[in-house]
């Protein structure tokens, strides 16, 4: 049963009291003075709920104010449960620091990695946080699209890049989609996700599988004569991109892209293409497929700043962005089923589609498949 907002709120004010418990702030001001010169410094924790709370979905901020120059930065802290083990904790912190350093090398406006102390790390960031109302996101997707510029600058020849994930490497972008859906499949076949229904998880899966091909940047070339080689190129990807991750002055000039702590070094389409933060959840949730006025409104801008490439990947289709939101976990199967026909018909079956009827042809189709043998066979 859902909560509250006087229940969820009650939550969250509980829940910020552990991260903020692991902040040791004489120990973090030390840290701090001594990065910066020397200048004095204090924390300030922001209030829990409302205007001016910091705490998005992985991480608790506090400000460190220097009263001297007039400078903030900000302190991150992991926002943890008792399921997480310590070790991708550890990784997620070295992964966002690595991300950070690399960033350093480009323009994108990501914060500037001062250390990496056990479970904090320190930033510059010199303005402070404002939302910004629908009338103003031209501006955003301006400084979006400028930021997308970038990172194509920037580009990486295969993820064969230095990461510090223990997937891969992948030489092209079908290989590491596949690798996707493989790793989706392997944690339903073991209970780890969707453990009310693997069985139907499991078969879209093999769908969206059966789908990689569309992705082949030779299925997708265009007229321009260098567009294989751009297409199987990779770049880095904020991992959770769907818009609270930018932050803005007050004049909604992105001045700061924060949360780099899973980031992935991705294929043109899914760096470039329509993404969460262009996306009309409504939409995804009620099971419906289609391009939305942002993800046009940023490729018009792409287009505008002769970026066609770009502009042609926005505005392509979105595939891409069906493919990695997929199944949502915490979803009920009346729900996920929603997901489901918003995936088929992004993908060319129909939404209205029997369910009964297409997971029987599914079952059909792979009948000789180990992993689904096994779904089976476990679930009697």
């Amino acid at each position: 049963m859902p909560l509250s907002d006087d229940q969820f709120e009650a939550k969250v004010h509980i829940e910020v009291k552990t991260p903020r418990a692991k902040i040791n702030d004489s120990a973090v001001c030390e840290r701090a003075s001594d990065l910066n010169g020397g200048l004095k410094c204090e924390i300030e924790h922001p209030p829990a709920w409302g205007r001016g709370a910091l705490m998005g979905c992985a991480n608790y901020h506090a400000h460190i104010r220097f009263a001297e120059n007039g400078s903030t930065w900000l302190i991150q802290v992991p926002r943890i449960n008792s399921n997480i083990p310590q070790e991708l904790i550890d990784y997620l912190i070295r992964s966002e620091y690595a991300a950070l350093k690399f960033l350093e090398t480009t323009r994108v406006p990501a914060p500037r990695a001062f250390g990496d102390a056990g479970q904090t790390l320190e930033w510059a960031r010199t303005t402070r946080e404002c939302s910004a109302g629908n009338k103003d996101k031209e501006k955003e997707w301006n400084g979006l699209a400028d930021i997308l510029i970038e990172l194509k600058i920037s580009a990486i020849a295969s993820e064969r890049f230095p990461v510090l994930s223990p997937s891969g490497p992948y030489d092209t972008a079908i290989d590491y989609y596949t690798s996707f859906v493989e790793k989706n499949m392997s944690l339903i076949a073991d209970g780890q996700l969707f453990p009310s229904f693997p069985l139907n998880a499991n078969l879209v899966f093999l769908y969206l599988k059966s789908q990689i091909q569309d992705f082949s940047p030779k299925s997708n070339s265009q007229s321009v004569e260098n567009t294989e080689q751009f297409t199987e190129q990779f770049y880095i990807k904020h991992v959770d991109d769907k818009g609270d991750h930018l932050m803005v002055d007050e004049e909604l000039n992105i001045i700061g892209i924060i949360d780099w702590q899973m980031a992935r070094v991705v294929p043109a389409d899914e760096a470039f293409g329509p993404s969460l933060v262009t996306a009309e959840m409504g939409y995804i949730h009620d099971g419906f497929s289609s391009m939305t006025i942002h993800d046009r409104v940023l490729a018009s801008v792409l287009k505008d700043k002769r970026e066609d490439d770009l502009a042609d990947i926005m505005c392509k289709n979105e595939k891409l962005r069906k493919f990695f939101f997929g199944l949502d976990v915490d979803f009920s199967w009346d729900e996920t089923l929603l997901l489901i026909r918003g995936i088929w018909a992004t993908f060319g079956t129909g939404r209205g589609t029997d369910w009964e009827s297409w997971k029987t042809q599914m079952l059909q189709h792979y009948v000789h498949d180990e992993r689904l043998e096994n779904i089976i066979e476990s679930s009697g």
